[in-house]
């Protein structure tokens, strides 16, 4: 059965206009629909809607019980198994099936929920939402936590099963599972049979498309209206009293009225153009505040490796990063990578074998994924940052912060708009080494484009640590990969 939104309009009390305006749409169930859109524009509140759990006008038909994902465990400390079964009732088999397909062993569900990695804990709550196949599936970010080859194997997982909506901004991953996007553009939302790859294609033929007429359309409003100036003035020049002049009179009514003719077809091409260039995206560039100097390597790793009680969380690297490289740590959960990037910044509290050697007086700047210490307003947080604060609010705007979160305090703020406010932080600390973690957590797909392009126009000395096939293709230099 298709769900279908007729003339569907909702507005938040604190926006000036409608987040969605009289939406019409069908789409099949038995699609693996992708929901994509810039941060802001309402991909969570759609799922709501379609659930019914927000207020709004017009009507929306479907016979589907509809089931989100991620699910709230009530009581983390609880065995998983349990804790599970509070929120979502399974039967122990069917979870131990679903588990199975995704890579998890049976005895993880006897462990408790609060004790499992963010990416077991993703698996789990994937594997209880698809026990019971006569629900629909609303994914919101399934990828989250989870490493390259734990979103291979989800991917995998999703491809078996049948229709969903599913929320990602990892293109790759949106490639590997989804047959129709259903994007939240920046007038309207519209349908796209295909996947992520084959609607940019699309979206960019589109845009060149309605540039082009845009031009095309100027040009012709532009001669349009110089003729019928033209052809008015010398009609009102004839007009004018000069004795009998019969035919000199039909002659200038006669172009008087074409050039009401022309005017009105103006008109229709002023009414055309305006419905062009609607939906185009503007992505502007960010700025970053890189230094560099004649100090070769920045980084020298040597035998090197971390522990927790004699444990080695990876086995001995060596490597060097060179200034004006940027080069992508990548392995597993679990192996090390963001312990790597503590130690480097001087929070890692196990112990340390090896040798690391970087220039005295190295200046950082870094991306964390844990980032509540930021907090009150911004002109506060860049004055006790030392941030140069115009450059830090452009960068905020660029990266799709409206003016009215601008005088909220950050802690105040959602876990997209503190993603980016930590972001801009480090874009704005003058720095010889960047060392992001995970910077791609709760940016949409063309924050991650836009990250590309100064990452491909600055050239900053970088090591970081992202899941995001797509993104580590195209930017890393160098790939260093860490083995439990």
């Amino acid at each position: 059965m298709p769900i279908e939104m007729k003339h569907v309009t909702f507005s938040y009390d604190t926006l000036d206009q409608a987040l969605f305006y009289d939406v019409n749409l069908t789409f099949d169930t038995k699609w693996k629909l992708g929901l994509i859109g810039r941060n802001g524009r309402g991909k969570t509140t759609l799922l709501q809607l379609l659930m019914n759990k927000r207020p709004f006008s017009g009507e929306i038909f479907s016979d589907e019980e509809f089931v989100y994902f991620p699910q709230t465990i009530h009581d983390p400390t609880n065995i998983t198994y349990y804790a599970i079964d509070e929120v979502t009732p399974v039967e122990l088999w069917q979870l131990e099936r679903e588990c199975q397909l995704l890579g998890l062993g049976k005895e993880l569900l006897w462990q408790p929920f609060e004790q499992l990695s963010g990416g077991e804990q993703t698996k789990v709550l994937l594997a209880a939402l698809f026990c019971d196949d006569s629900r629909f599936p609303l994914l919101d970010e399934p990828t989250n936590h989870l490493d390259m080859k734990a979103r291979t194997t989800v991917a995998n997982y999703l491809k078996r099963k049948k229709g969903f909506i599913v929320v990602s901004h990892d293109r790759a991953f949106v490639d590997e599972v989804v047959d129709h996007l259903l994007v939240i553009e920046k007038s309207d939302l519209k349908l796209y049979k295909g996947d992520f790859t084959t609607y940019e294609q699309q979206k960019k033929l589109q845009d060149e498309f309605e540039m082009e007429h845009n031009r095309s359309l100027k040009s012709e409003i532009d001669r349009l209206q110089k003729t019928a100036r033209e052809k008015a003035d010398w009609a009102n020049q004839r007009e004018k009293p000069s004795g009998n002049d019969p035919f000199g009179n039909a002659i200038a009514k006669r172009m008087n009225k074409r050039a009401k003719a022309i005017e009105k077809r103006t008109t229709e091409k002023v009414e055309e153009k305006t419905k062009l260039l609607k939906n185009i995206e503007t992505v502007s560039d960010l700025t970053i505040n890189c230094q560099f100097s004649h100090r070769n390597p920045v980084l020298r790793v040597r035998n090197f490796t971390l522990s927790y009680d004699g444990i080695p969380l990876f086995k001995p690297l060596t490597f060097e990063v060179l200034q004006g490289e940027q080069v992508a740590i990548v392995g597993p959960n679990g192996s090390g990578k963001t312990s790597l990037l503590s130690y480097l910044q001087g929070t890692f509290t196990g112990e340390v074998h090896g040798e690391v050697t970087m220039p005295q007086g190295l200046t950082q700047s870094a991306i964390r994924q844990q980032h509540q210490d930021n907090v009150g307003v911004l002109k506060d947080f860049a004055d006790t940052q030392s941030i140069d604060y115009t450059l830090f609010l452009n960068n905020l705007r660029i990266l799709g912060f409206g003016r009215d979160v601008f005088n909220v305090a950050i802690e105040q703020m959602s876990n997209g708009q503190q993603k980016k406010v930590e972001f801009s932080k480090s874009l704005g600390l003058p720095a010889e080494l960047y060392i992001w973690d995970e910077p791609l957590n709760y940016l949409d797909v063309f924050n991650q484009q836009q990250i590309e392009a100064m990452l491909t126009r600055f050239k900053p000395t970088l090591l970081f640590v992202e899941h995001d096939y797509s993104f580590v293709k195209s930017v890393a230099t160098k790939i260093i990969t860490l083995e439990n």
